[in-house]
């Protein structure tokens, strides 16, 4: 990562970038397409050298809140009772229906795991240990040109700042213990300020005064999700405006939803600096996660009968739930998250526009112009490919019409906030629903033409005014097509870890990654495609890599985190085949969540 400008220009001192000093103008400013805004002028100090002045320009005034960080809404309502114009925020949904027949079952599937054969089995998982291999290996691999199709001399970047040679580590561990530190365990000022698409700058008006202020709240409100989005998101500049859009309707909305708003703010705002809350902020995270529960029973409860269009309009208001499942998958426990998902399942159900007798269309929920419904039905897909588990919903998975032309429009559609392309999210569920329907007897034929879904399926991901940005992105574009081919034939051709195509893959993915150096960009969008390439390891030097990626992120080094869980199952998973002297195959992902996770 680049250090800091001492004697820069304004701008990259402000952007706390390495500034080249070329005068009148310094070249990054220029290739990032940002205005230059020169240099501090030269003064004599007493010694009669000529030195730059500190620069005054991106001082903000400091925080005076005399609230604590984790306020709960009801101890904000009186102070967020702000003059507003309602805002109406309602949303029309086209309503369609699939040519399919009745289902034999729609109801949400609630999984319950197949039990163990007694609880033994479960309960024996040994207390974790660190058990060291101290094999030695060699990390060393280059980007094959035709990986990377993207001109880097047209973006002015120079290709060996990018690509590294990474060390040789000494090995890694079997089971990592809840006191492991990792070495990245804090989230960095470069990674907090590292905003070169300006997305904080776009999202609200700089600086930020008292967020008690009736005046300075909404852009307190805003800033806290710049700096979360900056962390979380994938590309930040197509979910700016929507997202925005979304939290000043809520914040004008009423007191009620503004006191929610500015709570949920803080915790956001909190966790952008560090995922460890401590236990206040735990217990209002516990808090959020109790209240939404709460609002799902009684709004199930309510049992008055009115139109369909009524109703999908009135589940919205209950099914809103995005920041707390993100919020929940930074901080909280993964059983906990697979609760919360089961539960709100009904309402996401009824929020969809196909007859209740019809399968969910995948492809209009995801393209749905109403995020929460995208959201939901996509992290159904993640749960299941990262924990063996099958989906809460079986999904029709055929493109309408009218779909095919939201996806050419590039407005709609997930993509933007985990990195994963939305035919992939399609094409997950197409491999599940078939893996459930014929198990191992699945025709070359239809491999054949998964095969070339998988290849020719394509991405929104547009080229970014930070150069950098825009190759991590292709790489996490292409790291995703690798796993995709390894899902595909773990699960329906029922592939084990030492499959030459198997192998194959792991290899090209794991020398794919050791090209980018580490850091928050890229890896925190290569982890959940990790986990299945993880599955997938056999050789002892791609898990290590693996995990080395995996521990540079903090949300996988914080004990009770969906992260961390992910961690250790892989870890069981590669002792368990270890012991037992075999490759991993698909189902083992299965148990060792369930000794893990217990999901």
């Amino acid at each position: 990562m680049m250090t800091r400008s001492t004697g820069g220009c304004y701008t990259c001192k402000r952007r706390k970038k390495k500034c080249d000093e070329t005068k009148p103008r310094c070249v990054r400013c220029i290739q990032s397409g940002r205005e230059c805004e020169g240099y501090a002028p030269l003064e004599g100090d007493s010694r009669g050298i000529r030195r730059r002045t500190k620069s005054g320009l991106g001082q903000t005034a400091k925080s005076v809140s005399q609230h604590g960080p984790f306020d709960s809404p009801s101890s904000l309502k009186e102070s967020s009772r702000l003059k507003s114009s309602t805002s109406p925020n309602t949303s029309d949904q086209q309503s369609s229906s699939s040519s399919l027949g009745p289902p034999s079952d729609l109801r949400p599937r609630f999984f319950q795991p197949a039990q163990p054969s007694s609880t033994e089995d479960i309960d024996s998982f040994p207390p974790p240990e660190t058990i060291w291999n101290s094999d030695i290996f060699p990390m060393n691999s280059t980007l094959l040109a035709d990986e990377l199709s993207v001109d880097l001399a047209s973006e002015g970047v120079n290709p060996s700042s990018m690509f590294f040679e990474a060390p040789n580590p000494v090995g890694y561990y079997e089971i990592m213990t809840p006191s492991y530190e990792s070495t990245y365990s804090e989230i960095g000022d470069n990674d907090l300020e590292d905003d070169a698409e300006g997305t904080i700058q776009e999202m609200c008006v700089l600086p930020i005064l008292d967020p008690n202020t009736p005046n300075n709240a909404l852009p307190y409100v805003l800033q806290s999700y710049a700096r979360w989005m900056t962390l979380v998101v994938f590309e930040p500049s197509k979910a700016i405006h929507p997202l925005k859009e979304i939290i000043v309707n809520k914040f004008m909305h009423s007191p009620e939803e503004r006191s929610k708003i500015i709570f949920l703010s803080n915790i956001i705002g909190s966790l952008a600096k560090t995922f460890e809350l401590g236990p206040q902020g735990t217990s209002f995270i516990t808090h959020l996660h109790t209240e939404a529960h709460q609002n799902i029973s009684s709004f199930i409860a309510d049992q008055r009968v009115v139109e369909r269009e009524v109703d999908m309009q009135n589940v919205l208001k209950a099914l809103d739930l995005m920041e707390v499942i993100l919020i929940h998958r930074y901080s909280g426990s993964l059983l906990s998250l697979v609760c919360l998902m089961e539960a709100a399942a009904p309402l996401f159900r009824r929020a969809c526009p196909e007859p209740m007798d019809q399968y969910v269309n995948l492809p209009r929920a995801i393209f749905s112009p109403i995020i929460n419904i995208g959201h939901f039905a996509t992290t159904d897909i993640i749960i299941s490919i990262t924990t063996g588990r099958p989906m809460l919903f079986r999904y029709n998975v055929d493109y309408p019409l009218d779909i095919l032309e939201q996806i050419k429009d590039g407005r709609y559609g997930m993509h933007w906030l985990h990195g994963i392309a939305d035919q992939y999210i399609v094409l997950l569920a197409r491999i599940n629903n078939i893996s459930e329907e014929y198990g191992a007897n699945v025709s070359p034929k239809c491999i054949a033409e998964l095969e070339d879904q998988i290849r020719e399926a394509g991405t929104s991901t547009e080229r970014s005014v930070d150069p950098i940005s825009t190759i991590w992105r292709f790489m996490v574009w292409r790291c995703w097509k690798l796993t995709m081919q390894i899902y595909l034939y773990m699960v329906l051709c029922r592939a084990s870890a030492d499959d030459p195509r198997v192998l194959k893959l792991v290899k090209a993915y794991v020398q794919l990654t050791e090209t980018v150096k580490p850091g928050r960009s890229p890896d925190a969008f290569l982890y959940i495609p990790m986990i299945i390439v993880g599955v997938s390891a056999h050789r002892q030097q791609d898990r290590a890599v693996i995990q080395q990626r995996m521990l540079s992120l903090q949300e996988c080094t914080k004990p009770g985190s969906c992260g961390h869980e992910a961690m250790n199952m892989l870890i069981d998973l590669w002792r368990r085949t270890q012991a037992e002297n075999r490759p991993a195959v698909w189902a083992d992902l299965r148990l060792s969540a369930l000794r893990v996770a217990r999901v």
